[in-house]
């Protein structure tokens, strides 16, 4: 009799289908590791933080400089977390990645009960398509490496999200999506937007339910889910307040200001377009959307909420309301300056989730006698998973050859080979001035990551992400995406650093300035000097020292 129920079963396409799913998410976990092992690199940025994560573990506190309290960090939890590992001698550049590719999994598994959540606990193989997008998508793989708090921010958020979702049609007990936003936050700024949209979209959703008759006064269960996120947030507000002094991060003092809407139009749009066009492909989606909704059927968006299952005008007009704000506020922003989209990752869930419901309402339905897209039908599953992985695969394979070179083709972005290039020589560099120079010796810095977290050196951040006078009293000077201030070079000649390492020449041969170049800085007090640490290519890296300053390892005709 079971056989007989099982075998009806099958025919009706109903189960058992929760092992294919589940074995698809499998699939697509390992293919995500898979992928982001073809980049391994870590970001001069990332080094930044991982030099706040040693102070921590070595001396205890959050900072650039010991003893220099300024936040020059937008990634608290990611640091600290980074700064406990190193206690237990666990080094940042590693874990950064392992925690990055783990994390990314979980993004995959908790895209996955957010679809199984959508569809009222109903099994499908269509679930494991959203996973499988964000596998195959080269943006998304590549910021499980990097070294950067991206696929830790994308967890908490997306995770804050699933269980807004899940409270509102009553699958968990606890209201605990706003202590997850407020991690969210702690560990992007971002992420007290993403709690201010979801209270939004709850705020919206009472005065539609209750038909113009909401009450105003919160519920108990609405006061424990906004103390879930003042609390803890609240908390880590305060004390960095009281042990930096401001009440934004450093870098927020940096890139803020006027010209926003300029950084959109140069910067921001061109940005987008990248994400879109050529590294995912997103136009392609275009066509899919009208037809989403016209196969929703009207009652689906408009019938009385069945126990357990959330309305889909619920879903996705949550989804779209935080999804678009989201990227608005990227663009808005001016995006970044490193190729792959970095930070539109935190939406691909989204847009991965779109792409599956759509596909799966558009193949379910056709020819018009297939009847409802709660059904699944085998063939046209596999057919339409294959067809999707392959072209995920033939797009990363053209992402992963642009990546391979040093220069990018347009938009004046960074690639990964180029990101990987920049910090990897800088490390070398870091490393010879740690074994090579005086503990106490002091550099001015260009690109502050990689090169200050090596040598363990004092160094001042000409960009102003690390430096309190600079981002209060500078001005901006450019528009491209964190390097919108620098400081003068008065002031940095009055700190008297003994490096000048923002004017650094890296070729194949010792630097000879031309001109007039060299009394210029001989009266200033500096001159050329030149290190080939093993391994560097181009082997020559030369920046200007104190003349007055015996730093020991350079000939004496370079003291």
């Amino acid at each position: 009799m079971e056989r007989r129920d099982m075998g009806r079963s099958i025919e009706r396409g109903i189960a058992p289908t929760r092992p294919i799913a589940l074995a698809l998410l499998a699939v697509a976990a390992v293919g995500l590791v898979t992928h982001a092992l073809l980049y391994p690199f870590i970001s001069d940025d990332a080094y930044i933080s991982f030099r706040y994560a040693d102070n921590f573990a070595r001396l205890g506190e959050l900072t650039f400089n010991p003893g220099e309290r300024v936040e020059g960090y937008t990634n608290f939890l990611w640091t600290v977390l980074l700064g406990l590992l190193l206690k237990l001698r666990l080094r940042p550049d590693v874990m950064a990645r392992v925690l990055g590719a783990a994390f990314g999994v979980t993004v995959l598994v908790v895209t996955y009960l957010l679809t199984r959540i959508y569809r009222g606990g109903r099994a499908s193989p269509w679930d494991g398509l959203a996973p499988l997008a964000l596998a195959g998508s080269a943006g998304f793989a590549v910021w499980c490496s990097g070294g950067l708090e991206t696929q830790l921010f994308t967890a908490l958020m997306l995770g804050g999200m699933t269980l807004y979702v899940a409270e509102h049609v009553g699958r968990v007990r606890w209201r605990l999506s706003g202590l997850v936003l407020a991690l969210a936050a702690m560990t992007r700024p971002e992420g007290l937007m993403v709690f201010g949209l979801t209270g939004l979209h709850l705020l919206a959703v009472k005065l539609v339910s209750d038909r113009g008759r909401a009450r105003f006064l919160p519920r108990r269960a609405e006061i424990g889910w906004l103390l879930g996120f003042v609390v803890p947030f609240g908390l880590f507000f305060l004390w960095r307040y009281s042990y930096y002094g401001w009440p934004l991060p450093n870098t927020y003092y940096v890139k803020a200001g006027g010209g926003a809407s300029a950084s959109a139009i140069k910067w921001g749009l061109p940005y987008l377009w990248d994400w879109v066009g050529r590294d995912n492909k997103l136009y392609l989606l275009a066509p899919l959307l009208p037809v989403f909704l016209i196969l929703r059927p009207r009652t689906a968006w408009g019938e009385g909420q069945r126990e357990g299952v959330p309305r889909p005008i619920f879903v996705w007009s949550y989804l779209g309301l935080v999804g678009s704000v989201y990227v608005a506020y990227v663009v808005y922003v001016g995006g970044d300056f490193m190729a792959m989209g970095r930070f539109f990752v935190p939406v691909m869930p989204i847009v991965a989730l779109l792409l599956q419901e759509s596909l799966r309402e558009v193949i379910e339905r056709f020819p018009r006698h297939a009847g409802s897209a709660d059904r699944y039908h085998p063939l046209r599953f596999w057919i339409t998973a294959t067809v999707l992985v392959g072209a995920l695969c033939v797009n990363a394979v053209g992402v992963y050859r642009e990546n391979q070179k040093l220069t990018y083709y347009r938009w004046g972005l960074d690639t990964i080979a180029y990101l990987k290039k920049f910090a990897d020589d800088r490390i070398l560099v870091g490393r010879w001035m740690r074994r090579n120079l005086p503990k106490s010796t002091y550099l001015a810095v260009g690109g502050a990551g990689a090169i200050v977290y090596a040598s363990r050196l004092r160094a001042l951040d000409t960009f102003g992400l690390n430096d309190l006078w600079i981002a209060h009293n500078m001005p901006r000077t450019g528009d491209r995406p964190g390097h919108t201030k620098s400081a003068p070079e008065h002031y940095i000649l009055q700190q008297r650093p003994d490096l000048l390492c923002h004017q650094a020449k890296h070729q194949d041969w010792p630097y000879r300035p031309p001109g007039g170049a060299d009394p210029y800085w001989r009266a200033r007090g500096y001159g050329w000097v030149c290190i080939s640490p093993r391994g560097l290519r181009p082997s020559s890296y030369c920046c200007l020292k104190r003349l007055d300053r015996d730093l020991g390892p350079w000939p004496p005709e370079q003291r």
